[in-house]
């Protein structure tokens, strides 16, 4: 069902051929593998020139900037301690992210998404090379104009690179107009856990259709998309006829993903899985 789209290397894939054409394997957290630390810079760089599609989160500092953390502690993920938006940036120098097993890696620092993203000034993109920014925001916060200004600023030169995805719509949108280029992306799966009746794949249909201005992605959970399958709706091909595809997230290896899953995802016409372990994700698929 699913063929190489390239010659298979060391190298982690970025895509696979499905039934409905290629099919993207972002790389969740920067992540090759699932047992090691998030956001290595030495990922991004591989990504960036294999045309990998690839991903960060990034949350508001004390001193309005972003720093590249998935959570708004910083313990135990990584070997810091104490809340993010109440720490300035300059604190979290010589932090360090943990791999799987609780190890620092010294490999994976915690950095702001200038440092990031500054050393992709210097290196070759492949074409289909993207850093999706995942805009993380407490609740009740709004984003400060200093933190799109430092964005704007890290991102200078690689503006139609960049997707900026989120649960808080509003946000996202102000972030992507300061960075001409970018991409819009938007995750529901928040609206579905506050609005129950949005489990209906329609009624979720048209929540993302009044929305959609301007958007490029949508982020389902992966389960999401499957149930819809399951009761006969086409979520996704319907947003595909919106000019809208959708990213299914996050898809591991494990009891959770069977082949009946991955079967009925990539024939739904998802066009991106979110993953940490490309690879066998990668080889999972071609084995169908």
């Amino acid at each position: 069902m699913a063929t190489e789209t390239s010659k298979h290397t060391a190298n982690p894939p970025v895509a696979i051929e499905g039934p409905h054409g290629r099919v993207r394997l972002k790389w969740h957290k920067l992540r090759t593998r699932l047992a090691e630390a998030p956001f290595k810079p030495s990922n991004l760089a591989l990504g960036w020139q294999l045309g990998a599609s690839l991903e960060v989160d990034i949350l508001v500092t004390a001193d309005g900037r972003f720093a590249v953390l998935h959570d708004p502690t910083l313990g135990p993920s990584t070997t810091g301690r104490g809340r993010v938006p109440r720490m300035p940036m300059a604190s979290m120098r010589e932090l360090f992210h943990r791999d799987a097993s609780g190890g620092p890696d010294p490999d994976a620092p915690v950095l702001s998404l200038a440092e990031l993203v500054a050393p992709l000034r210097k290196l070759p993109r492949a074409p289909s090379a993207n850093l999706q920014l995942d805009l993380k925001l407490l609740q009740g916060h709004a984003l400060p104009d200093s933190a799109i200004a430092d964005t704007a600023a890290a991102v200078a030169g690689l503006e139609d690179a960049i997707v900026v995805g989120s649960y808080h719509l509003d946000e996202a949108r102000r972030l992507v107009a300061a960075i001409p280029g970018a991409r819009l992306g938007y995750d529901p799966m928040l609206a579905v856990s506050r609005q129950p009746g949005l489990r209906c794949p329609e009624r979720l249909l048209r929540h993302i259709e009044r929305r959609s201005s301007g958007m490029s992605l949508v982020y389902l959970r992966f389960d999401a998309i499957v149930a819809a399958e399951n009761q006969g709706f086409p979520l996704v091909a319907r947003l595909l006829a919106l000019g809208i595809e959708t990213d299914a997230w996050t898809v591991n290896p494990g009891t959770d993903i069977s082949d009946a899953i991955l079967r009925t995802l990539v024939e739904a016409k998802v066009r991106q899985l979110t993953t940490d372990a490309p690879s066998e994700i990668f080889r999972l698929i071609r084995s169908l």
